[in-house]
């Protein structure tokens, strides 16, 4: 009985098929990974999302009007540009829409960080300030792709 451990069941030439892999399937893999990785790159090409820069914005009275004053830190000022939209809200009210309108360009230094001040000032209607009030902003710079997001930073 011991006879039958010892009868080998597969001759030298399967075995060698059978340990390797058909070049056919290999060659198939690599070009479906070419593909998804081209698709990938592709995508993140073409898809564009809104880019926006959150922070926070100090609102005051100024005769009839309010005068906004935005901190930006230097590293994100690069892509803040007059003209841009800014949407500020104060708590428990609506949305004020208004535009970038002064940038200074006198860096300085604000809690350990280099800054830019963005100024303006807006006529909103059904909004009365007593007192100086800090709001949250979201200024919009544009739409961008997520390998300038990457690259860019």
């Amino acid at each position: 009985m011991d006879e039958t451990k010892d009868i080998e069941l597969r001759s030298e030439k399967v075995r060698n098929i059978i340990g390797q892999i058909p070049p056919r399937i290999v060659r198939v893999g690599i070009t479906v990974m070419f593909m998804i990785v081209t698709a990938i790159l592709a995508g993140a090409y073409f898809l564009k999302f809104e880019n926006t820069i959150k922070t926070s914005a100090d609102l005051s009275l100024q005769n009839d009007s309010i005068r906004y004053t935005i901190l930006i830190s230097y590293p994100k000022s690069k892509h803040i540009k007059t003209g841009q939209k800014i949407v500020i809200i104060i708590q428990g009210t609506h949305p004020i829409n208004t535009s970038v309108q002064e940038i200074d360009s006198t860096i300085f230094v604000n809690n350990k960080q280099s800054c830019i001040r963005i100024t303006g000032v807006i006529r909103p209607s059904g909004i009365m300030l007593t007192q100086p009030v800090q709001a949250s902003a979201s200024i919009y710079i544009g739409k961008s792709n997520v390998i300038d997001k990457v690259l860019n930073k």
